[in-house]
């Protein structure tokens, strides 16, 4: 069961993750995998099959909530039997061997309390991604004890990257939880054969050269920086462009306002939740992805660039450095420093020789190191099924 708390159809990295294990897993035939949207409102769960890949949407309702609302656990109390026989209800006719949460929070309640009770012998993994470690870590005393119940009846915290595992690490503290760091993926030839081959550019765009950057619109991002270091750029090369794919975030107002007061705004394009099967036409036709984040726990658009063999610039923060070897396979420059940055992208720019062999670089890195069928393993060596365990 791949949990998430919101439709899986809607863009975004942790939908993909998702999706690309669920590929993966039905192409192994060991297990049979079933999509879970927690985040849904009606008591009784719904059950359908989208795009060939079943789904239930149930309510998973934290018992407790950051704004520390008292109604939250008289409401959760009130449901729990319903919540939790129809939780078991679930189990015992899919035969569940794994709870995998992604973007976990309090909602992996519900089944921690199943194993407490050994009414559920399964897996519980909870797999971070990044900006969803940080409430929990930032709970109040009584969300604190809350996740140490579930982590204490947790199989395995799975973090995507060694830098971000340590974070983990440090959330986890000393209960007895095993942190592992399992990288995303990109299986190059599925992410080729999904592109939409005739999606097209913004007219402005069209036969210019552009950065492209694949990053939502929010502080943690920097995009703001890179805004910065393309308003410098850009009085050196008066014809280059900035695409800023992403989605709408607590920064978007901030980041047109900055484009106007740098100048730059007529030759910066924001492409706002672009499909994902529309970024390929971007990419195949950028000149250099750029990826200036303060944090990232991992960053799989430098993996579909490479799928691309473009070339990239990005942060050494996180677990950037775990895909993008300095000089090797793209350029790294320290967080919050725009002239570092558009130094580094003129250094690609100004050399298309070097360039092209970063992108080739690259591109090789990830066929050779990072594929779906790598994370899909190590996620299974986690797994315990129904005939391990002598049935649900």
């Amino acid at each position: 069961m791949f949990v998430v708390p919101w439709d899986v159809r809607l863009p975004g990295g942790v939908n993909q993750v998702v999706l690309n294990l669920f590929r993966q897993m039905r192409a192994a035939k060991e297990l049979r995998p079933l999509l879970v949207v927690g985040g849904w409102s009606p008591l009784r769960p719904v059950e359908n099959v989208i795009d060939g890949r079943p789904i239930t949407f149930m309510a998973l309702r934290p018992p407790w909530l950051e704004d520390g609302s008292i109604l939250a656990p008289i409401k959760w109390l009130a449901l729990a039997p319903l919540q939790l026989f129809t939780v078991m209800r679930l189990v015992r006719r899919q035969r569940v061997a794994a709870f995998n949460f992604h973007y976990p929070s309090l909602a992996a309640f519900p089944v921690a309390l199943l194993r407490w009770l050994s009414l559920y012998r399964g897996a519980l993994i909870l797999s971070f991604h990044g900006s969803d470690l940080r409430p929990a870590r930032h709970s109040d005393r009584i969300g604190r004890l809350l996740w140490r119940f579930v982590l204490r009846r947790t199989t395995a915290v799975v973090a995507t990257s060694l830098a971000f595992a340590q974070d983990a690490a440090a959330f986890v503290g000393d209960v007895r939880c095993p942190v592992i760091a399992i990288h995303n993926g990109l299986d190059v030839e599925h992410f080729m054969a999904e592109r939409d081959s005739e999606a097209s550019l913004p007219e402005g765009l069209r036969g210019r050269d552009f950065i492209v950057c694949v990053a939502n619109w929010e502080h943690v991002k920097g995009v703001d920086v890179l805004l910065r270091a393309f308003a410098t750029l850009s009085r050196a090369r008066p014809g280059i462009a900035l695409a800023l794919l992403g989605h709408s975030g607590s920064a978007s107002d901030l980041l047109r306002a900055l484009a106007r007061e740098l100048g730059v705004a007529d030759a910066t394009w924001f492409c706002e939740s672009v499909p994902h099967e529309q970024v390929g036409a971007f990419l195949e036709r950028a000149r250099v992805l750029c990826l200036p984040s303060r944090s990232e726990s991992f960053g799989v658009a430098l993996l579909e660039a490479g799928a691309y063999g473009l070339p990239v610039v990005a942060s050494r923060v996180g677990g950037i450095p775990e895909i993008v070897t300095e000089g090797e396979t793209g350029l790294l420059v320290p967080p919050e420093d725009p002239a570092a940055l558009s130094d580094a992208l003129e250094r690609v720019l100004s050399d298309p020789e070097r360039a092209r062999r970063l992108g080739d670089n690259l591109r090789r890195r990830v066929v050779a190191d990072f594929s779906w069928t790598r994370a899909y393993q190590d996620y299974r060596a986690l797994l315990r099924t129904p005939t391990d365990e002598g049935g649900q």
